[in-house]
C-alpha cells in the first residue's frame, strides 16, 4: 500500500510539474513581441510547424537528428569525446536499468523468456548500472576538474546527481544483501521447495553458502565436498531454471561479499528492507523531481534538436519563436560548454559578475522571465548581456540546439523596456574620450597613464613575440571594411599590440578597432608568433566596462538563487 501511494504521489506531482512548464513556454515572453501572442496563438503555430514538418520531406530529417543527436547524441561528441561518453553511459544505462528492471512486469510481454534472476539479463542489469555510474564519475570529474565548471553549477542539479547516485547505489546494495541473507533463502525454500528431506536441504544449503554467496548464522549446519555435489545436482534440477548464479551480477555480488562478516547482523536488523524501502522512495522522489531538474533536458533538447535542424528561427512565426524562446530555458544541459568558450569569460576576474557567462546569462533570463524586480540584480544582467560581443560561439557550440544569441537580443530588448538600455556604446564613448587628450599631444609618456588591473593586456608574455608584421591587421575583415581603416578605427591590430607593449593600455583601450571588432579570430589565428590578439581586445573591451568609463551600479555577483 505504502509502495502504491508513493508511485502514484510521485506520477502526480511529475505531471503537475510537467503541465506547469507546459504552461510556462505558453506564457512566459522573452522578448518585447513575445507578449502580443497567448497560450492559444503559440500552441497553434507550434502545431501547425509541427504538423508541417511531419508531413513533409523533413520527417527524414527529424528522425535522422532523433536517433544521432537525441539518442546517440553525437553533437555532443563534436565538442568532447569524453563529455559523450559520459552523456551515453549515464543516458543509456538509466534507460536500459528502467526496461530490464522498473518494468520488468511489463518486459516479460514482449521478450520471450525474460526473468530478471537468469542470465544474461542478471548480468546485464548489474553493467547498465555500471554504466551510469561510470557516466556519474566521468561527469564529476570533469565538472570538479575544471573550476568554470564548478562556477556555474546549480545547487539542484547536485541535488539531481545526488539522488541518481543514491538509486544505482542503494539498487546495489539491496541486491548484494538479498543475495548473502539467509532469510531470504529460507523463503525461497519454502515457497519452492518446502518438502524437500532433511539431507537435500543441507546439501542446498551447502551450495547456496559455499558458491551463491549465503551467509547463515553459525549454528547452521554445512556439508563437506560430497554433500556439495549433491547439491550441484539438485540444483540444477530445481532452481537453475529460474535462478543463475549469483556471481554473474558481479557488482551485487561484490558489494555482497563486502558486506558478508556483517550479514547476519544486518539481515537480523532488516537491513534488507530498509534499503529497498530507500531505493523505491529515492526513484520516486528522482521522478517527482523530473520536471524541476536538469534532466528535463532529457526530453526538450531533443524537441530542440529537431525544431532547429527543419526551421530557422528568424523565419518562424512570431507566435512559435515565443514559445521555443520558453523552452530552451528548460533544454539547458548545464554543461558550461558555451562559458568554457566564451569570448568574454577571460575578463570574469576583472568583472566579478557571473552573468557575463553564457550558461548564467541564460539563468539570469530565466529570473528575468520569472520576474524579477531588484535594481542591483537588474543592473549585473544588464552588464553581462552588453559585455556580450555576438560572437556566436555559444549558439555554435551549444550541444542542445540553443539559439542563444537569439536569446540575447530579446534579452536587452527585455532590459531596454525596463530603463536598462545600451551599456556598450556609452562604455566604448567613454573610452575614446578618455583617450583623446593623449592623441592631441605631440609627445606621449611611455609610462602607463592608470593601473586599470591585471590581466592579459598587462602581461607581456601576451603580447611579447609581436614584432609588428601586420598579419593580424591584414587578415582583419573589420581593417578591409574601410578605404581609410586608420581614420575610422584609430589603430589597427598590430599597433594595439605595440601601443600595449610600451605601456599606453588607456590609449589602445579607446581606440575604435577594440570596439569594432566582431571577435572572428581570424588574426590570433593568422598570428605566426601565436600572440592573442583576439583575446586581448575582448579584455581591453570588458576592462573598459569595469574602470568607470560609463555610469554604472553593480550590486549583484550571482544572477539569483
Amino acid at each position: 500500500m505504502f509502495f502504491t501511494v508513493s508511485l502514484y504521489t510521485a506520477l502526480v506531482i511529475c505531471g503537475l510539474g510537467l503541465a506547469y512548464k507546459l504552461w510556462r513556454w505558453l506564457t512566459v515572453n522573452i522578448g518585447p513581441e513575445s507578449g502580443q501572442y497567448g497560450p492559444g496563438a503559440r500552441l497553434t503555430a507550434v502545431l501547425k510547424g509541427s504538423l508541417a514538418a511531419i508531413f513533409s520531406r523533413d520527417i527524414l530529417t527529424l528522425l535522422k537528428v532523433f536517433i544521432l543527436d537525441g539518442l546517440f547524441q553525437l553533437r555532443v561528441r563534436k565538442n568532447s569525446t569524453l563529455a559523450w561518453l559520459a552523456h551515453l553511459a549515464i543516458f543509456w544505462g538509466f534507460i536500459l536499468l528502467v526496461l530490464m528492471h522498473a518494468l520488468d512486469d511489463y518486459t516479460r510481454d514482449w521478450l520471450p523468456g525474460y526473468e530478471p534472476t537468469l542470465d544474461p539479463y542478471q548480468f546485464l542489469r548489474n553493467l547498465f548500472g555500471a554504466l551510469v555510474l561510470a557516466g556519474a564519475a566521468i561527469a564529476a570529474w570533469r565538472r570538479f576538474k575544471i573550476p568554470l565548471r564548478r562556477l556555474t553549477a546549480r545547487p539542484l542539479d547536485h541535488v539531481a546527481v545526488g539522488l541518481t547516485a543514491l538509486i544505482i547505489l542503494s539498487g546495489f546494495g539491496f541486491e548484494g544483501l538479498k543475495i548473502i541473507s539467509y532469510q531470504d533463502y529460507d523463503r525461497m525454500i519454502q515457497d519452492y521447495a518446502p518438502s524437500q528431506e532433511p539431507e537435500d536441504l543441507l546439501a542446498l544449503r551447502t551450495l547456496w553458502a559455499r558458491e551463491y554467496g549465503v551467509v547463515f548464522p553459525a549454528d547452521r549446519e554445512l556439508g563437506g565436498p560430497e554433500v556439495l555435489e549433491k547439491g550441484r545436482e539438485l540444483d540444477a534440477m530445481s532452481c537453475l531454471e529460474c535462478h543463475s548464479n549469483t556471481k554473474s551480477a558481479f557488482l551485487s555480488y561484490g558489494l555482497g561479499k563486502l558486506m558478508a562478516p556483517a550479514a547476519v547482523k544486518l539481515v537480523d536488523a532488516g537491513a534488507v528492507d530498509w534499503l529497498w524501502y530507500i531505493h523505491f522512495l529515492a526513484t520516486f522522489a528522482g521522478l517527482a523531481m523530473l520536471p524541476f531538474s536538469k534532466f528535463l533536458h532529457l526530453f526538450t533538447t531533443p524537441l530542440m534538436l529537431m525544431a532547429g535542424a527543419v526551421s530557422d528561427r528568424r523565419a518562424m512565426h512570431p507566435a512559435a519563436r515565443a514559445f521555443m524562446r520558453a523552452l530552451e530555458l528548460d533544454a539547458c544541459m548545464h554543461c558550461a560548454t558555451c562559458s568554457l568558450h566564451c569570448s568574454v569569460a577571460v575578463a570574469l576576474h576583472e568583472v566579478p559578475n557571473l552573468t557575463l557567462l553564457p550558461s548564467e546569462k541564460l539563468k539570469a533570463l530565466a529570473c528575468l522571465s520569472g520576474g524579477v524586480r531588484d535594481e542591483g540584480m537588474l543592473r549585473a544582467m544588464r552588464e553581462g548581456a552588453y559585455l556580450c560581443t555576438s560572437c556566436y560561439r555559444c549558439t555554435k557550440l551549444c550541444p542542445a540546439g540553443i539559439d542563444l544569441q537569439d536569446l540575447w537580443f530579446a534579452m536587452k530588448d527585455d532590459l531596454a523596456a525596463k530603463g536598462l538600455g545600451e551599456t556598450y556604446s556609452d562604455v566604448r564613448d567613454g573610452a575614446h574620450a578618455a583617450a583623446e587628450p593623449s592623441r592631441r599631444q605631440t609627445q606621449v609618456s611611455l609610462q602607463p597613464q592608470a593601473q586599470i588591473g591585471a590581466g592579459l593586456s598587462s602581461e607581456a608574455k601576451s603580447f611579447q613575440n609581436c614584432f609588428t608584421c601586420m598579419t593580424c591587421t591584414n587578415a582583419c575583415p573589420v581593417v578591409m571594411n574601410y578605404a581609410k581603416p586608420k581614420e575610422v578605427l584609430d589603430l589597427l591590430p598590430h599597433q594595439i599590440m605595440h601601443a600595449l607593449a610600451v605601456g599606453l593600455r588607456e590609449e589602445a583601450m579607446g581606440a575604435g578597432m577594440v570596439w569594432n571588432c566582431l571577435t572572428c579570430y581570424r588574426c590570433q589565428e593568422a598570428c605566426p608568433q601565436g600572440v592573442l590578439v583576439t583575446e586581448v581586445l575582448g579584455e581591453l573591451r570588458n576592462l573598459a566596462s569595469h574602470s568607470g568609463f560609463a555610469r554604472k551600479d553593480r550590486t549583484c555577483n550571482t544572477p539569483c538563487s
